[in-house]
C-alpha cells in the first residue's frame, strides 16, 4: 500500500473532483454553507468547497495533511477554513453540516470503528444535506488489510437505509500505484438526508 507522503505528492495538483462538484449541485441553495471534509489529505476538495463559497472543517489525523491544506488556501480563503488534527474514528461528534465529503477516506477507518463513524456522519447531516464519498469494494487489492474497511454494493445500500440514494456507481480498474499493481475496486456514493424522521439507522 502506498505511503501517505507519496499519496500527498501524487495528488497535490489533482484537478477538482467531478463527484464533489456533482454533489454540490444538490445543495447549492441550502443554508448554511457548512461542510466537513473527512480525511482531507492535501486539501484539494476543501479548497474546491471554499471556492464555491462553503465554510469548511477539514479533518485529518496526519499533521502534514493539515499543513498542506492550510498552505493551499489564500488569506481570503483561510477565513472559510477550519482545521482539526484528529483521528476521525474517535470523533465524539461532527458539526451540523449540509455537506460531508470523504474522498478515499472511509476505507481507512478500521472495521471495528466504522459503524461509529458512519453514525456520526448520519447524525451530523442536516435535512436536505448530502454525504459524498468513496467506499472500497471487496475485490480491491488492498482488501487483505485488516485495519481497513471494504464494502459490497449491498453493504453500501444497507448503510444508506433511510437516506435518498442520489448516485451509486461501482468501478473496477487495474492500475499501477507506486510500482504496485492494484485492482482499484471503488464505489462512489452521494446520499441525501430527507428529514429527521426518515433517518432510520441501518440494521
Amino acid at each position: 500500500m502506498t505511503s501517505w507522503k507519496a499519496f500527498y505528492e501524487r495528488t497535490e495538483e489533482r484537478a477538482p473532483s467531478p463527484l464533489l462538484s456533482h454533489a454540490m449541485g444538490y445543495v447549492k441553495n441550502l443554508r448554511p454553507l457548512q461542510a466537513v471534509d473527512l480525511g482531507c489529505g492535501v486539501g484539494n476538495e476543501a479548497w474546491q468547497l471554499i471556492q464555491a463559497g462553503w465554510q469548511v472543517l477539514a479533518i485529518d489525523k496526519e499533521p502534514e495533511a493539515i499543513a498542506r491544506t492550510v498552505r493551499k488556501c489564500s488569506m481570503d480563503d483561510a477565513r472559510k477554513l477550519h482545521v482539526k488534527i484528529a483521528d476521525f474514528e474517535y470523533l465524539a461528534e461532527l458539526p451540523p453540516s449540509n455537506l460531508i465529503h470523504a474522498g478515499l477516506a472511509l476505507p481507512f477507518c478500521r472495521p471495528a470503528r466504522f459503524d461509529h463513524l458512519w453514525s456520526q456522519v448520519r447524525q451530523a447531516l442536516l435535512p436536505g444535506g448530502v454525504f459524498v464519498g468513496h467506499f472500497f469494494g471487496s475485490r480491491h487489492s488492498w482488501a487483505r488489510q485488516e485495519n481497513m474497511s471494504f464494502h459490497s454494493v449491498q453493504d453500501v445500500q444497507r448503510l444508506a437505509c433511510g437516506l435518498e440514494m442520489l448516485l451509486l456507481r461501482e468501478t473496477e480498474t487495474p492500475m499501477v500505484i507506486d510500482s504496485e499493481s492494484v485492482n482499484w475496486h471503488r464505489i462512489d456514493v452521494i446520499v441525501r438526508k430527507l428529514d429527521q424522521a426518515m433517518d432510520v439507522q441501518a440494521v
